[in-house]
């Protein structure tokens, strides 16, 4: 599967876009939509130059389908568009590591339409600020 136009436009929502540098909420120097890297491998640094909109969008873009060709090799189960935009959004969020080792992952391949599914999603929220990322990434998986 592949994030269609609401999954990549609620990623966006979710994760903004800034064409500056900027210190995550790890104190991680980060552009674009909480881009770490940049597409040649380069780590982004506070001394970075701003990105165009265009430039931003593009990067984020191409990370978000590169997270999304990952998240599909890992999914076993079928699982419908809206929750396979919904599981990228945490991946792309926590990292592919995190996720190939969470319960969500763990749940999903063993019941796409388990209710406590949410419970798993709303166990990434170690930051207070997440806890709305989590609960709009769950109404976006149970979403028919």
């Amino acid at each position: 599967m592949k994030l269609d136009a609401n999954g990549l436009k609620a990623l966006h929502e979710r994760e903004g876009l800034r064409l500056k540098p900027y210190l995550d909420t790890r104190g991680i120097p980060t552009i674009a939509m909480g881009n770490t890297f940049y597409l040649d491998g380069k780590k982004v640094t506070m001394k970075d130059r701003a990105l165009t909109q265009k430039e931003a969008a593009e990067l984020g873009n191409t990370v978000a389908n590169q997270f999304a060709s990952k998240v599909d090799k890992l999914i076993k189960a079928t699982v419908n568009q809206n929750q396979f935009n919904a599981l990228v959004s945490l991946a792309y969020n926590i990292g592919i590591t995190a996720f190939t080792n969470s319960t969500v992952l763990r749940k999903v391949n063993a019941n796409p339409n388990d209710a406590k599914i949410q419970n798993a999603f709303m166990m990434w929220t170690k930051n207070p600020e997440l806890i709305g990322r989590r609960k709009s990434e769950v109404k976006q998986y149970f979403q028919l």
